[in-house]
């Protein structure tokens, strides 16, 4: 079959079956083969069902193309339903399901299963056929401890699910009483929270109660964080270990970073609340202790969290803590350190306590080999809140970038006229600092830029250009320039290249190539990078330049922030 027929064949099992449809969503809407009304309106839809009968008309009236890549996706979000579908007897039997679907007569003595877990498959195939589950709303549920798969905060405890409609769900059957009917409903509100679609964040599917408990039905994820890592640590997942656990930190801070733009703080990050996709991404789970920031930026509540696993601000004295989003970058922070080392907590220095060491900012990154990592990870943890970075923030890191967003960087900032000028730049901010020493007072009140470039060797036939270029740069502000070189030079000091033109003369040998009179600073080096990038792009890969310095953007990052440079 061709993958542009694959929808019309299956157009009403996929409606009922397709569990991931935001992901795919995503996917079409950075396409633009979605339109933002429609996918406004397929986020709107509160269940799987619904959203698949907002999406797949689109995709059907958007011909070959369009059905051909929401194939390709579909493949990559639901793996396990497309292999299903394409199975000789899927094919012959798909005419049949339709007309199941369209007249809602599915013989019920047959409980309908969508497969998505590998890892539950067998145990779910034991519940479908179960005659002793029970149906609370539309959820199937049994208390037999062979579909118990954990426990969550409160107490309550987690068991595999099926919907009526066949999708797999992991129950939180929680006991109704007065603290938990407060969690829970605080729990639901915010599952049910539109603004809180993400691919990072688990998914809520559905809820029931009867007399005794509530049923909290949620997408069924394989497994959690640190069972997650043990895995990892099997000498076949050797070469892909270091780059999962890097993704799983960015699924996290993604996660988070969703829950804060809807004023949403979590309050209760640790391992055990970070479960593991049918895809292997990391989603953010239990939202009991979750609070929404409805006034101002801080939430004052009664103690919440995990001991060990909470920011230093909620560790007062008295009963109350202050929670803010900051508080949930630290406690990221430690969760990111934990992740990357296979482990390990920051605040687990000389294993003393960890919650004193909170209090007091104690902590060792020694395991973490990375210095860009080390470098996010000591911002993160910031003893100070108001030092620590936004969500935000911490995603454009220079740990995240890969080779092609330092390319785009290297490009980006490096034709701005500052770069472009910083040496004659340079050597103006010189000239002035040279006079004032000799004069005692301050020479920008007597000597504009103008005249200083006067006193630069520079050849006549430049000179012009070279005046162009400063007052493009900063202007006629002396200001600007002393603030421009003060920044370049605080993080120039003491980095790996503080030495580079030396280290990188092995490599381009000609006096032509490395200018030894300008600075060895990090602009000078910026404006070289890119030179080379864009003139020698073989040469520069092959020599690796961007691996040379590794805390070069980091340093290059710090700049451009400071001087509000866009990038």
């Amino acid at each position: 079959m061709a993958h542009q027929d694959f929808v019309d064949f299956h157009f009403a099992v996929l409606i009922n079956r397709v569990t991931n449809v935001m992901p795919i969503a995503d996917k079409l809407l950075e396409k633009r083969m979605l339109s933002t009304e429609n996918y406004s309106k397929i986020k709107n839809e509160k269940t799987s069902q619904g959203k698949m009968r907002e999406l797949l008309p689109v995709v059907k009236s958007g011909g070959p193309e369009v059905k051909s890549y929401f194939y390709e996706v579909l493949k990559l979000n639901e793996p396990y339903l497309v292999q299903d579908l394409e199975s000789p007897s899927s094919q012959a039997s798909s005419g049949v399901l339709q007309s199941q679907e369209e007249t809602q007569d599915t013989p019920e003595d047959v409980l309908m299963w969508n497969q998505s877990s590998k890892k539950h498959s067998s145990t779910i195939k034991e519940l479908q056929n179960d005659r002793l589950k029970k149906l609370v709303g539309s959820i199937y549920f049994s208390r037999n401890e062979k579909y118990f798969i954990g426990s969550g905060s409160s107490g309550t405890q987690v068991y595999l699910g099926l919907k009526t409609d066949g999708t797999e769900v992991a129950i939180k059957r929680i006991t109704k009483n007065p603290l938990n009917n407060k969690t829970f409903e605080n729990e639901l509100k915010h599952l049910q929270d539109l603004n809180l679609e993400s691919k990072n964040i688990v998914r809520y599917v559905d809820f029931a109660e009867d007399d005794d408990f509530y049923y909290l039905a949620l997408q069924l994820c394989e497994c959690d964080l640190e069972s997650y890592m043990e895995d990892l640590r099997k000498p076949e997942h050797k070469d892909k270990k270091d780059a999962a656990l890097k993704k799983i930190v960015k699924d996290v801070l993604i996660g988070l970073r969703d829950l804060h733009h809807g004023e949403v703080i979590h309050r209760d990050l640790n391992p055990k609340n970070v479960l593991i996709d049918s895809g292997n991404n990391a989603r953010l789970a239990d939202f009991g202790l979750s609070r929404k920031l409805e006034e101002g930026s801080a939430v004052y509540t009664a103690k919440a969290g995990t001991r060990g696993w909470e920011a230093v601000e909620t560790l007062g004295p008295s009963g109350d803590s202050r929670y803010r989003m900051s508080s949930d970058v630290q406690v990221a922070g430690m969760l990111m350190y934990y992740i990357l080392t296979d482990g390990k907590h920051p605040f687990d220095v000389n294993n003393s306590d960890r919650e004193t060491n909170i209090r007091e900012g104690k902590y060792s990154l020694d395991d973490a080999l990375d210095i860009v990592a080390q470098d996010l990870i000591k911002r993160m943890i910031n003893i100070d809140p108001a030092q620590r970075p936004t969500m935000d923030e911490a995603l454009q890191h220079p740990y995240f970038w890969d080779d092609v967003r330092k390319d785009a960087v290297l490009r980006k900032l490096g034709d701005r006229e500052e770069v472009q000028c910083y040496v004659y730049l340079e050597e103006i901010y010189n000239l002035y600092k040279q006079m004032e020493n000799r004069a005692g007072g301050n020479p920008t009140a007597t000597l504009t830029l103008d005249e200083a470039i006067e006193h630069l060797e520079i050849p006549k036939n430049k000179r012009e250009e070279v005046r162009k270029g400063v007052h493009k740069a900063v202007g006629d502000d002396v200001a600007k320039l002393k603030t421009l070189c003060d920044t370049a030079k605080k993080y120039s000091v003491k980095k790996s290249f503080s030495t580079w033109k030396t280290d990188l003369s092995q490599i381009w040998t000609s006096p032509k190539d490395i200018n030894q009179r300008a600075p060895e600073d990090l602009l000078v080096l910026f404006r070289f990078m890119r030179n080379k990038l864009v003139h020698e792009k073989l040469r520069f890969d092959e020599k690796k330049l961007l691996n040379q310095f590794p805390d070069f953007f980091i340093s290059l990052h710090r700049l451009a922030k400071e001087l509000s440079w866009d990038y």
